[in-house]
């Protein structure tokens, strides 16, 4: 009889451990949300451009602004060693039901909304390679539920990251190899294209895009001013890099450069590049500076889609006339 109950005891005692480990494994299984992230190919309209082979990556500490249909402010995630991090509290709302996420860089601590998100100011972009990242907004918007990839809401493939801006590039390059160059300064203008704008994420991906932060499209020529002077050289050596705000319809893009050739003072301008400046779209411009004219002939970039130019001729025209 003692034996018989000594045998009871332990097969309830063994019971009652199982029954706690699947309890203790199942708080285990927690609701956390994950970020994976990745930047559109070439084929799509596609993070920003650090590098001048067009090449777009994140880097170790950008942060990206993260929105959750269910939350009311936006979270910050930060790429740290290899993959993304926040400090806010990020969890599903259930495991059953597909919901729409919504994600922009480079964060901006002043965003109050999704459908108000601060956009870098272009009025303020150095024309370099260097850094242009900080200028270089990107949106996407993924569809997923805890399922459907264990608990990440990947923007990669369909949903990756995607270029808002237009890219242009425009390389000045001289005729002769004799003849000493030297860039002293070079503008651009056109209706609206450094002009503030925020973004707008809507309730459906249809109704996301950029809307103007004011009644007024103008904007101020965007110059910049070399001191010391850039000695331009056969080979293309220096180019002015710059991102606009895309045309839903045919506009004018204004350039105009000032420059020394064999000490004597020399300007050109033209007002003859036009079109459909698209986002994530890359403009490059290759103006060879002749005595006879500025030939402008447009070219290739990676990883962004790419828009062929005709060749513009333009006269340069010295100061002292």
């Amino acid at each position: 009889m003692e034996k018989h109950l000594w045998l009871c005891f332990c097969s309830m005692f063994a019971l009652a451990s199982c029954q706690q480990e699947e309890m203790s494994m199942s708080q285990s299984e927690t609701s956390d949300l994950h970020v994976k992230a990745s930047i559109a190919g070439s084929q799509l309209a596609v993070r920003s451009v650090t590098s001048e082979d067009g090449a777009s990556n994140f880097s170790e500490g950008d942060e990206i602004g993260f929105f959750m249909p269910y939350g009311l402010t936006q979270l910050k995630w930060t790429f740290a060693s290899g993959s993304w991090k926040t400090d806010g509290k990020a969890e599903w709302k259930d495991k059953v039901n597909e919901y729409s996420f919504c994600a922009y860089y480079p964060y901006a601590a002043e965003t109050a909304s999704s459908a108000q998100v601060v956009m870098p100011d272009l009025s303020k972009q150095t024309g370099t390679w260097n850094g242009l990242g900080e200028y270089d907004f990107l949106f996407a918007r993924c569809l997923a539920s805890y399922e459907s990839n264990k608990g990440t809401v990947s923007f990669t493939g369909s949903s990756a990251f995607q270029h808002a801006y237009s890219l242009v590039t425009v390389t000045l390059v001289k005729d002769k190899e004799g003849e000493e160059v030297t860039l002293q300064k070079e503008s651009f203008s056109g209706e609206g294209f450094f002009s503030k704008y925020y973004y707008k994420f809507g309730d459906e991906a249809s109704q996301d895009g950029m809307v103007a932060a004011g009644e007024s499209s103008s904007s101020s020529p965007l110059t910049f001013t070399y001191e010391d002077g850039v000695v331009l050289d056969a080979e293309g050596s220096h180019s002015a890099v710059i991102l606009l705000n895309p045309s839903a319809s045919e506009k004018m893009l204004g350039y105009s450069a000032a420059y020394q050739r064999d000490g004597i003072s020399y300007t050109v301008q033209t007002d003859r590049i036009k079109g459909k400046f698209k986002p994530g779209y890359c403009y490059k411009y290759k103006l060879r500076l002749t005595k006879e004219g500025l030939t402008v002939v447009g070219k290739e970039i990676s990883q962004w889609n790419v828009e062929s130019m005709e060749d513009i001729l333009v006269e340069e025209t010295p100061d002292n006339q």
